[in-house]
């Protein structure tokens, strides 16, 4: 028997006959936020609670490492606007209809694509729903369009300085069309922050314990805001936040689930920053004891990212997030330098048939790969991009195996993953993602996902239906069965 940790005084869990992968049945005995006992047969405390695992997989929580909390939450309350679910310019407007008689609160679109109409603007949505404030997001997170009450609403006219970004038409006219305004949009909104609890309880129904938000621009009223859901006790989760130079002075205080990630460099191909201010910003983070993460859907974007990294020098925790498409050159680099890639496989599953029309046919074999960035020795790892992607991590891992389209359509056979493989995606550090899954071990914090089933049958289907409990920093935040009681 190992030794264990344990005050009895304390209140603690036993998991017994928990499957670990490769390495047999044990048990486990849970005290406080820790994993104190670990043996092949642990004797019961007095008082005790005791979870029979029934020879089932036990892994350490999942994490989901590239997410948008807030925008998620925000998303659960919006109308969906682009494929699958609205096709064409006929179902757009029919979905807006549906949510425009109320004349008093904003109508927020999600998932707008070109493929629906290349001409939806300020006054296409005007005609359609002009009784009240709508905004529109594109499915790439890059542009917003709102309509003519919703400008007059942020006092947004030609009378104002406007920023780059800000389109307007051969007539000098706003367009409603607003790209990379995110934080400039938001401060006119000052609209309330989204509650995170139902989204939490989703995330914590997959097996998830860790989480990274990703947003660009988050700064101190960001950080304060997760910082107030997570003390009210709406996110249950640990959590990671990236962000911009605000956060640099936030690493001494941190509280006891939250920590400091890199800083968040935001490339889109068409406005690239100058390479010099660029490494400075990358330098200056690392002298702050911050890493460097780059949004990389281009292949020109993840070139000058990895340009930028070499001029500035390397920090361990350096990554990509997406590497949409990436060459053999690029592999090779990332490999050299030891920087990670945090990646989406089922965007394939959600959106390849859209890429099939949009992205060159060079290119196509080379969309979210899988398999050669473990060939060529890049730490791998994946997250959702919600609220740009589904939150279900075992729907990625399916995705990741599979690489089929929503019309079946395969997309890079060579980039497959093993289920392991696909598992391992969510299951690394938090604050250092990729690599094999972590190992369970005493004196570990206790963050777990225990399934319903052994490996041996959960391989052959890894779907979330399977997660059965979830804990995170030893206290349950999600049990299938009470679940299933209360329903």
């Amino acid at each position: 028997m190992s030794q264990e940790l344990y005050s009895r005084s304390e209140c603690s869990l036993l998991i017994r006959r928990a499957q670990l992968l490769g390495r047999g049945v044990f048990d486990v005995r849970i005290s406080g936020s820790t994993i104190t006992a670990l043996a092949e047969q642990l004797v019961p405390l007095s008082g005790e609670s005791i979870v029979e695992a029934g020879c089932n997989l036990l892994l350490p929580g999942l994490h989901d490492h590239h997410l948008h909390l807030f925008a998620t939450a925000a998303a659960r309350a919006s109308v969906v606007c682009g494929p699958p679910q609205v096709n064409n310019e006929v179902e757009l407007e029919a979905a807006l209809l549906k949510h425009c008689k109320s004349k008093s609160t904003w109508l927020r679109g999600v998932g707008f694509h070109d493929s629906v109409s290349k001409r939806i603007d300020r006054q296409w949505l005007d005609r359609v729903c002009g009784n009240r404030p709508v905004r529109i997001q594109h499915r790439s997170g890059m542009m917003w369009i709102l309509n003519s009450c919703a400008l007059s609403e942020l006092a947004i006219d030609e009378k104002i300085e406007l920023p780059d970004g800000a389109e307007r038409g051969d007539d000098g006219q706003l367009s409603g069309r607003f790209y990379n305004l995110d934080a400039w949009l938001g401060e006119r909104l000052a609209k309330v922050r989204p509650i995170l609890r139902d989204l939490s309880h989703e995330l914590a129904a997959f097996g998830v314990t860790g989480l990274t938000d990703t947003g660009a621009t988050n700064g101190r009223a960001s950080w304060s805001a997760l910082e107030a859901a997570m003390n009210a006790g709406e996110l249950r989760q640990r959590l990671l936040v990236m962000g911009n130079e605000e956060l640099h002075e936030l690493v001494a205080t941190q509280p006891k689930r939250m920590a400091l990630g890199p800083l968040k460099i935001y490339l889109r191909e068409v406005t690239l920053p100058e390479l010099d201010a660029l490494v400075a910003r990358i330098a200056t983070a690392h002298q702050h004891g911050r890493s460097a993460a780059f949004h990389c859907v281009s292949l020109v974007e993840l070139h000058f990212a990895i340009l930028a990294l070499r001029e500035a020098g390397v920090r361990a925790g350096d990554r990509i997030e997406h590497a949409a498409i990436a060459d053999d050159y690029a592999l090779d680099a990332l490999a050299e330098l030891g920087i990670t890639v945090v990646t989406q496989p089922h965007f394939i599953a959600e959106r390849g048939d859209q890429y099939l029309v949009d992205v060159d046919v060079d290119d196509v074999p080379l969309l979210y790969r899988g398999a050669s960035f473990l060939r060529a020795g890049v730490a791998l790892a994946a997250g959702s991009d919600a609220p740009y992607g589904g939150t279900d991590p075992w729907s990625s891992m399916r995705a990741a195996i599979a690489r089929r389209t929503p019309s079946d359509v395969e997309i890079g056979r060579k980039e497959t993953l093993s289920p392991l493989q696909a598992l391992n995606l969510f299951g690394g550090e938090l604050q250092k993602p990729g690599g094999d899954l972590r190992a369970l071990a005493v004196g570990q914090v206790a963050d777990l996902c225990l399934l319903a089933l052994p490996w041996e049958q959960l391989q052959l289907d890894l779907d979330a239906r399977h997660v059965a409990l979830t804990l995170c920093d030893g206290q349950i935040i999600y049990d299938a069965a009470a679940t299933q009681l209360a329903s």
